[in-house]
Protein backbone atom coordinates (compact mmCIF):
# COMPACT_ATOMS: atom_id res chain seq x y z
CA UNK A 1 0.00 0.00 0.00
CA UNK A 2 2.81 2.44 0.84
CA UNK A 3 4.26 2.16 -2.67
CA UNK A 4 0.85 3.00 -4.14
CA UNK A 5 0.39 5.97 -1.80
CA UNK A 6 3.86 7.35 -2.58
CA UNK A 7 3.20 7.19 -6.32
CA UNK A 8 -0.20 8.85 -5.97
CA UNK A 9 1.09 11.64 -3.73
CA UNK A 10 3.96 12.18 -6.17
CA UNK A 11 1.66 12.73 -9.17
CA UNK A 12 -0.47 15.75 -10.05
CA UNK A 13 -2.79 14.76 -12.90
CA UNK A 14 -5.22 11.82 -12.64
CA UNK A 15 -7.85 10.15 -14.76
CA UNK A 16 -9.97 7.74 -12.73
CA UNK A 17 -12.09 5.11 -14.46
CA UNK A 18 -14.10 1.99 -13.71
CA UNK A 19 -16.12 -0.65 -15.54
CA UNK A 20 -19.03 -0.16 -17.92
CA UNK A 21 -22.55 -0.80 -16.60
CA UNK A 22 -21.49 1.08 -13.46
CA UNK A 23 -22.78 -0.05 -10.08
CA UNK A 24 -22.65 1.28 -6.54
CA UNK A 25 -19.14 0.02 -5.80
CA UNK A 26 -17.57 1.15 -9.08
CA UNK A 27 -19.09 4.62 -8.74
CA UNK A 28 -18.63 4.85 -4.97
CA UNK A 29 -14.95 3.95 -5.06
CA UNK A 30 -14.34 6.19 -8.09
CA UNK A 31 -16.18 9.20 -6.66
CA UNK A 32 -14.54 8.73 -3.27
CA UNK A 33 -11.05 8.62 -4.78
CA UNK A 34 -11.74 11.54 -7.14
CA UNK A 35 -12.91 13.75 -4.29
CA UNK A 36 -9.96 12.72 -2.12
CA UNK A 37 -7.40 13.48 -4.84
CA UNK A 38 -9.03 16.84 -5.49
CA UNK A 39 -8.87 17.59 -1.76
CA UNK A 40 -5.14 16.86 -1.95
CA UNK A 41 -4.75 19.52 -4.66
CA UNK A 42 -4.55 17.11 -7.60
CA UNK A 43 -6.22 17.60 -10.97
CA UNK A 44 -8.62 14.71 -11.46
CA UNK A 45 -11.34 13.61 -13.88
CA UNK A 46 -13.64 10.62 -13.82
CA UNK A 47 -13.55 9.05 -17.30
CA UNK A 48 -16.53 6.88 -18.19
CA UNK A 49 -17.95 5.99 -21.61
CA UNK A 50 -21.32 4.87 -20.28
CA UNK A 51 -24.46 6.21 -18.64
CA UNK A 52 -24.84 6.41 -14.87
CA UNK A 53 -28.02 4.78 -13.45
CA UNK A 54 -30.45 7.41 -12.18
CA UNK A 55 -30.53 6.01 -8.63
CA UNK A 56 -26.73 6.41 -8.43
CA UNK A 57 -26.39 9.93 -9.82
CA UNK A 58 -26.15 11.32 -6.27
CA UNK A 59 -22.88 9.43 -5.77
CA UNK A 60 -21.00 11.35 -8.46
CA UNK A 61 -22.34 14.82 -7.66
CA UNK A 62 -19.54 17.38 -7.59
CA UNK A 63 -16.94 15.47 -9.61
CA UNK A 64 -15.75 16.25 -13.14
CA UNK A 65 -16.90 13.52 -15.53
CA UNK A 66 -15.57 13.16 -19.09
CA UNK A 67 -15.91 10.69 -21.92
CA UNK A 68 -12.75 9.32 -23.52
CA UNK A 69 -12.93 11.68 -26.49
CA UNK A 70 -12.91 14.67 -24.12
CA UNK A 71 -9.73 13.62 -22.32
CA UNK A 72 -6.41 15.38 -22.90
CA UNK A 73 -4.01 12.48 -23.49
CA UNK A 74 -1.06 14.70 -24.45
CA UNK A 75 -0.36 15.94 -20.94
CA UNK A 76 1.14 13.21 -18.66
CA UNK A 77 -1.43 11.57 -16.38
CA UNK A 78 -1.92 8.62 -14.07
CA UNK A 79 -4.84 6.37 -15.00
CA UNK A 80 -6.48 4.65 -12.01
CA UNK A 81 -8.83 1.75 -12.78
CA UNK A 82 -11.15 0.81 -9.94
CA UNK A 83 -13.23 -2.36 -9.55
CA UNK A 84 -11.96 -3.84 -12.84
CA UNK A 85 -10.92 -7.50 -12.99
CA UNK A 86 -8.84 -7.29 -16.18
CA UNK A 87 -7.47 -4.90 -18.80
CA UNK A 88 -10.62 -5.05 -20.94
CA UNK A 89 -12.94 -3.87 -18.15
CA UNK A 90 -12.13 -0.14 -17.74
CA UNK A 91 -14.85 1.86 -19.50
CA UNK A 92 -12.53 4.10 -21.48
CA UNK A 93 -10.82 4.00 -24.86
CA UNK A 94 -7.57 2.28 -25.76
CA UNK A 95 -6.12 5.75 -26.38
CA UNK A 96 -6.79 6.71 -22.76
CA UNK A 97 -5.37 3.42 -21.46
CA UNK A 98 -2.21 3.48 -23.56
CA UNK A 99 -1.61 7.20 -23.11
CA UNK A 100 -1.18 6.94 -19.34
CA UNK A 101 2.27 7.47 -17.89
CA UNK A 102 1.27 5.01 -15.16
CA UNK A 103 -1.67 2.59 -15.01
CA UNK A 104 -2.88 1.84 -11.47
CA UNK A 105 -5.18 -1.13 -10.79
CA UNK A 106 -7.16 -1.12 -7.51
CA UNK A 107 -9.62 -3.98 -7.12
CA UNK A 108 -11.04 -6.83 -5.02
CA UNK A 109 -12.10 -9.44 -7.62
CA UNK A 110 -10.53 -12.88 -7.14
CA UNK A 111 -10.20 -13.12 -10.93
CA UNK A 112 -8.06 -9.96 -11.18
CA UNK A 113 -4.95 -10.62 -13.27
CA UNK A 114 -2.89 -7.62 -12.04
CA UNK A 115 -2.92 -5.82 -15.39
CA UNK A 116 -1.63 -2.48 -14.11
CA UNK A 117 1.84 -0.99 -13.78
CA UNK A 118 0.99 -0.65 -10.11
CA UNK A 119 -1.49 -3.17 -8.64
CA UNK A 120 -3.27 -3.09 -5.31
CA UNK A 121 -5.64 -6.05 -5.27
CA UNK A 122 -7.16 -7.23 -2.00
CA UNK A 123 -9.25 -10.29 -2.84
CA UNK A 124 -10.58 -10.53 0.71
CA UNK A 125 -12.02 -7.02 0.76
CA UNK A 126 -15.80 -6.71 0.63
CA UNK A 127 -15.63 -4.04 -2.05
CA UNK A 128 -13.26 -1.74 -3.90
CA UNK A 129 -14.78 1.10 -1.86
CA UNK A 130 -13.50 -0.60 1.29
CA UNK A 131 -10.00 -0.76 -0.22
CA UNK A 132 -10.11 2.94 -1.13
CA UNK A 133 -11.31 3.76 2.38
CA UNK A 134 -8.33 2.09 4.03
CA UNK A 135 -5.90 3.59 1.51
CA UNK A 136 -7.22 7.04 2.41
CA UNK A 137 -7.07 6.22 6.14
CA UNK A 138 -3.41 5.27 5.77
CA UNK A 139 -2.80 8.47 3.81
CA UNK A 140 -4.42 10.50 6.60
CA UNK A 141 -2.25 8.85 9.24
CA UNK A 142 1.04 9.18 7.36
CA UNK A 143 0.47 12.73 6.09
CA UNK A 144 -1.21 13.97 9.30
CA UNK A 145 -4.15 15.39 7.32
CA UNK A 146 -7.93 14.95 7.25
CA UNK A 147 -9.26 13.59 3.97
CA UNK A 148 -12.41 11.57 4.61
CA UNK A 149 -15.39 13.80 5.28
CA UNK A 150 -19.13 13.42 4.84
CA UNK A 151 -19.05 13.68 1.02
CA UNK A 152 -16.28 11.11 0.51
CA UNK A 153 -17.83 8.95 3.21
CA UNK A 154 -21.19 8.98 1.42
CA UNK A 155 -19.60 7.71 -1.80
CA UNK A 156 -17.60 4.97 -0.07
CA UNK A 157 -20.50 3.83 2.13
CA UNK A 158 -22.62 3.51 -1.01
CA UNK A 159 -20.05 1.16 -2.52
CA UNK A 160 -19.77 -0.82 0.70
CA UNK A 161 -23.48 -1.53 1.13
CA UNK A 162 -24.19 -2.26 -2.53
CA UNK A 163 -21.41 -4.86 -2.84
CA UNK A 164 -22.31 -6.48 0.49
CA UNK A 165 -26.07 -6.47 -0.14
CA UNK A 166 -26.52 -4.15 2.84
CA UNK A 167 -24.24 -6.49 4.88
CA UNK A 168 -26.19 -9.66 3.96
CA UNK A 169 -23.54 -11.37 1.82
CA UNK A 170 -20.70 -13.65 2.90
CA UNK A 171 -18.04 -11.13 1.80
CA UNK A 172 -18.57 -9.04 4.97
CA UNK A 173 -15.69 -9.05 7.46
CA UNK A 174 -14.92 -7.11 10.66
CA UNK A 175 -13.11 -4.45 8.59
CA UNK A 176 -16.37 -3.81 6.72
CA UNK A 177 -18.33 -3.13 9.90
CA UNK A 178 -15.46 -1.03 11.25
CA UNK A 179 -15.55 1.09 8.09
CA UNK A 180 -19.32 1.54 8.40
CA UNK A 181 -19.00 2.51 12.08
CA UNK A 182 -16.31 5.08 11.36
CA UNK A 183 -18.20 6.59 8.41
CA UNK A 184 -21.33 6.95 10.52
CA UNK A 185 -19.19 8.86 13.01
CA UNK A 186 -18.24 11.18 10.14
CA UNK A 187 -21.90 12.16 9.88
CA UNK A 188 -23.01 10.43 6.68
CA UNK A 189 -26.78 10.20 6.23
CA UNK A 190 -27.27 6.43 6.16
CA UNK A 191 -31.02 6.61 5.65
CA UNK A 192 -30.67 8.95 2.68
CA UNK A 193 -28.24 6.55 1.01
CA UNK A 194 -30.48 3.53 1.69
CA UNK A 195 -33.51 5.39 0.33
CA UNK A 196 -31.70 6.34 -2.89
CA UNK A 197 -30.34 2.83 -3.41
CA UNK A 198 -33.13 0.53 -2.31
CA UNK A 199 -36.34 2.54 -1.95
CA UNK A 200 -36.53 4.71 -5.07
CA UNK A 201 -37.49 2.38 -7.92
CA UNK A 202 -39.43 4.07 -10.72
CA UNK A 203 -42.83 2.71 -11.78
CA UNK A 204 -41.24 1.78 -15.12
CA UNK A 205 -38.66 -0.39 -13.37
CA UNK A 206 -41.39 -2.16 -11.39
CA UNK A 207 -43.17 -2.88 -14.68
CA UNK A 208 -39.90 -4.25 -16.06
CA UNK A 209 -39.61 -6.47 -12.99
CA UNK A 210 -43.04 -7.94 -13.76
CA UNK A 211 -41.92 -8.77 -17.31
CA UNK A 212 -38.66 -10.29 -16.07
CA UNK A 213 -40.31 -12.46 -13.41
CA UNK A 214 -42.67 -13.82 -16.06
CA UNK A 215 -39.59 -15.49 -17.64
CA UNK A 216 -38.55 -17.24 -14.41
CA UNK A 217 -37.58 -20.89 -14.85
CA UNK A 218 -36.39 -23.45 -12.29
CA UNK A 219 -33.90 -26.17 -13.25
CA UNK A 220 -33.50 -29.31 -11.11
CA UNK A 221 -34.91 -27.47 -8.11
CA UNK A 222 -31.55 -25.74 -7.46
CA UNK A 223 -31.09 -23.26 -10.30
CA UNK A 224 -33.34 -20.31 -11.14
CA UNK A 225 -32.90 -18.06 -14.14
CA UNK A 226 -34.56 -14.98 -15.57
CA UNK A 227 -34.26 -13.06 -18.83
CA UNK A 228 -34.07 -9.38 -19.75
CA UNK A 229 -34.58 -8.68 -23.44
CA UNK A 230 -34.14 -5.50 -25.43
CA UNK A 231 -37.89 -5.48 -26.11
CA UNK A 232 -38.58 -5.40 -22.36
CA UNK A 233 -36.20 -2.51 -21.82
CA UNK A 234 -37.62 -0.50 -24.72
CA UNK A 235 -41.24 -1.23 -23.77
CA UNK A 236 -40.67 -0.07 -20.20
CA UNK A 237 -38.39 2.85 -21.07
CA UNK A 238 -35.53 1.43 -19.02
CA UNK A 239 -31.85 2.08 -19.72
CA UNK A 240 -29.60 -0.95 -20.25
CA UNK A 241 -27.68 -0.13 -17.07
CA UNK A 242 -30.73 0.08 -14.81
CA UNK A 243 -31.14 -3.65 -14.14
CA UNK A 244 -28.96 -3.91 -11.02
CA UNK A 245 -30.48 -6.18 -8.37
CA UNK A 246 -32.98 -7.99 -10.57
CA UNK A 247 -30.94 -11.19 -10.37
CA UNK A 248 -31.54 -11.35 -6.62
CA UNK A 249 -35.15 -12.33 -7.25
CA UNK A 250 -33.89 -15.56 -8.83
CA UNK A 251 -31.24 -16.33 -6.22
CA UNK A 252 -33.45 -15.53 -3.20
CA UNK A 253 -36.03 -18.24 -3.88
CA UNK A 254 -36.17 -20.91 -1.17
CA UNK A 255 -33.97 -23.96 -1.91
CA UNK A 256 -32.33 -22.25 -4.90
CA UNK A 257 -28.52 -22.29 -4.81
CA UNK A 258 -27.69 -20.45 -8.07
CA UNK A 259 -29.54 -17.53 -9.63
CA UNK A 260 -28.75 -16.49 -13.20
CA UNK A 261 -29.82 -13.49 -15.26
CA UNK A 262 -29.46 -13.41 -19.03
CA UNK A 263 -29.57 -9.84 -20.34
CA UNK A 264 -29.69 -9.10 -24.03
CA UNK A 265 -27.44 -6.06 -24.39
CA UNK A 266 -27.81 -6.16 -28.18
CA UNK A 267 -28.70 -8.88 -30.70
CA UNK A 268 -26.06 -11.58 -30.32
CA UNK A 269 -24.53 -10.08 -27.16
CA UNK A 270 -25.75 -11.62 -23.90
CA UNK A 271 -24.57 -10.46 -20.48
CA UNK A 272 -24.82 -13.30 -17.98
CA UNK A 273 -24.86 -12.62 -14.24
CA UNK A 274 -24.46 -15.34 -11.61
CA UNK A 275 -25.25 -15.36 -7.88
CA UNK A 276 -24.93 -18.28 -5.46
CA UNK A 277 -25.69 -18.82 -1.79
CA UNK A 278 -23.38 -21.36 -0.15
CA UNK A 279 -22.02 -24.15 -2.35
CA UNK A 280 -21.30 -23.24 -5.97
CA UNK A 281 -18.27 -21.16 -7.01
CA UNK A 282 -19.83 -19.08 -9.78
CA UNK A 283 -16.52 -17.38 -10.53
CA UNK A 284 -15.25 -20.71 -11.88
CA UNK A 285 -18.34 -21.04 -14.10
CA UNK A 286 -18.01 -17.48 -15.40
CA UNK A 287 -14.32 -18.04 -16.19
CA UNK A 288 -15.27 -20.86 -18.59
CA UNK A 289 -17.00 -18.19 -20.69
CA UNK A 290 -14.22 -15.60 -20.44
CA UNK A 291 -15.65 -13.79 -17.44
CA UNK A 292 -15.01 -13.81 -13.70
CA UNK A 293 -15.70 -12.03 -10.45
CA UNK A 294 -16.21 -13.50 -6.99
CA UNK A 295 -17.09 -16.91 -5.57
CA UNK A 296 -20.69 -15.88 -4.90
CA UNK A 297 -21.14 -13.22 -7.61
CA UNK A 298 -19.71 -13.25 -11.12
CA UNK A 299 -20.51 -12.50 -14.73
CA UNK A 300 -19.54 -12.95 -18.35
CA UNK A 301 -20.57 -11.90 -21.85
CA UNK A 302 -21.49 -14.47 -24.50
CA UNK A 303 -21.64 -13.52 -28.17
CA UNK A 304 -24.45 -15.75 -29.33
CA UNK A 305 -28.22 -15.89 -29.43
CA UNK A 306 -30.14 -15.74 -26.16
CA UNK A 307 -31.34 -19.35 -26.51
CA UNK A 308 -27.86 -20.69 -27.26
CA UNK A 309 -26.36 -18.71 -24.36
CA UNK A 310 -28.98 -20.10 -21.99
CA UNK A 311 -28.36 -23.67 -23.09
CA UNK A 312 -24.57 -23.40 -22.76
CA UNK A 313 -24.65 -21.74 -19.36
CA UNK A 314 -27.34 -23.94 -17.80
CA UNK A 315 -25.41 -27.03 -18.89
CA UNK A 316 -22.27 -25.79 -17.11
CA UNK A 317 -24.15 -24.78 -13.96
CA UNK A 318 -25.89 -28.17 -13.73
CA UNK A 319 -22.51 -29.93 -14.14
CA UNK A 320 -21.04 -27.85 -11.29
CA UNK A 321 -23.35 -29.59 -8.82
CA UNK A 322 -21.86 -32.99 -9.66
CA UNK A 323 -18.16 -32.16 -9.78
Amino acid sequence: MNNLIDKMLGSDNFHVTSHCSPDGDSLGSSAGLCKALKKLGKEVYFVLDDKIPSNLEFVVEGIDIKSSNEVDTERPYVLVALDCGDYSRPCCSETVKKGASMFVNIDHHISNDCFGDVNYVDKKASSTSEIVYYILKTMEYEQKIDIIGKDIGTALYTGLITDTGNFMYSNVYPESFKMAYELLQKGIDKQYIVKRLFQSDSLDRIKLLADVLATLEIVEGKIAYIEVTQNMLIRNNIDNNNTEGLINYARDIENIEVGIMFKEKSPGEIKVSFRSKEIIDVNEIARKFGGGGHIRAAGCTIHDSLENAKNKVIEEVVKSFYQ
